[in-house]
């Protein structure tokens, strides 16, 4: 299908997902915007022909220019990573807040905008149940409370135009930064089991993931809506940590960390970056996030816009593993 005459802004395009969703879009002839900060390292779009429109969601006035004139908005920026919780709440939801009202007064004739939400919104599995859209959500840290804050506010303007709310779990694949991590103990030999290691996840490949972006924006969705987006497989932790062994065709010996080393890790983590002023890389919220069940129902994605996840983890894994080897990542 070519939408060469249909135009989407994307907000934190210089970002890991937020690049991934402009390369797409591009493949299926949009005209894409980048909506950036003016300090934003835009390496990441190098080479791509995308149109920049700069602005900050906490800067209100900052966003009329960058809302206007578009036919579909994504809405990708947000921090995972904070100094201070306030700073979660001032971009992921006053942020989200600002951007949808810019939209309301200049934009009003918008023909969809998709808030990216997250699982930490809805919090983790319990009872051994996968989450489902309709749960209560009971969010575990200040990013997950801040991201449904922030869907509260999209989805408050979903009778002005249509607005639907997708909740990717831990998004990986060639690139990502935050999965990096295992892959680079892996990689050396070493595989990390930490706290109860038949704890269940699901993942999402980062072009499994846009290509449901690109599903629900072209496909006719009823405003309001919230759905998860993920692999429809669950694994535990062991299955995930041998699969990615096997993508880096590594053994390796096993190394156990038990929850209550795992927070006392976080603890001084947490403590001397207070005292430096850093963002903490390792926390006590981000410590129980690793230590919980993360597994969702994946079902509405299909019936709304038709996504089913094509990308299994060990397809994902070795894919991701190439890319870290090319890139000179893994040495």
């Amino acid at each position: 299908m070519n939408q060469s005459d249909k135009s989407i802004l994307i907000t934190g395009a210089n970002g890991f997902l937020g690049a991934q969703l402009c390369r797409k879009f591009l493949e299926g002839g949009f005209h894409v915007i980048a909506g950036v900060r003016k300090t934003a390292d835009l390496s990441m779009l190098e080479g791509l022909k995308v149109d920049y429109r700069f602005g900050d969601v906490t800067s209100a006035e900052s966003l009329i220019d960058m809302v206007k004139d578009v036919d579909y908005i994504i809405h990708n920026a947000g921090v995972v990573k904070a100094k201070k919780k306030q700073m979660f709440y001032d971009v992921n939801e006053k942020g989200t807040a600002n951007l949808f009202e810019a939209i309301s007064w200049h934009n009003p004739n918008v023909k969809k905008v998709i808030y990216v939400s997250s699982l930490a919104a809805a919090g983790p599995s319990r009872d051994g149940q996968p989450v489902k859209e309709s749960d209560k959500p009971k969010p575990i840290t200040s990013y997950g409370s801040s991201k449904l804050a922030g869907e509260a506010a999209a989805l408050s303007y979903q009778d002005k135009f249509n607005v639907l709310s997708i909740r990717p779990p831990a998004i990986y694949g060639p690139g990502d930064k935050e999965v990096f991590p295992f892959f680079q103990a892996v990689y050396k030999g070493i595989r990390p089991f930490i706290g109860d290691s038949s704890r269940k996840l699901q993942l999402v490949e980062v072009g499994d993931l846009c290509q449901a972006f690109y599903l629900a924006v072209i496909k006719d969705t009823p405003s309001g809506e919230i759905c998860f987006v993920a692999e429809s497989e669950a694994y535990t932790m062991k299955q995930l940590i041998k699969l990615m062994a096997e993508a880096c065709g590594k053994d390796g010996f096993r190394l156990y960390i038990p929850a209550f080393l795992l927070y006392a890790m976080a603890l001084v983590v947490q403590s001397f970056s207070a005292i430096v002023g850093a963002t903490p890389m390792l926390s006590l919220e981000k410590a129980r996030e690793i230590l919980s069940s993360w597994e969702v129902t994946t079902g509405k994605a299909k019936e709304l816009f038709g996504f089913s996840s094509s990308v299994a983890f060990k397809d994902g894994a070795r894919a991701t593993y190439d890319w870290y080897i090319k890139h000179g990542w893994l040495k």
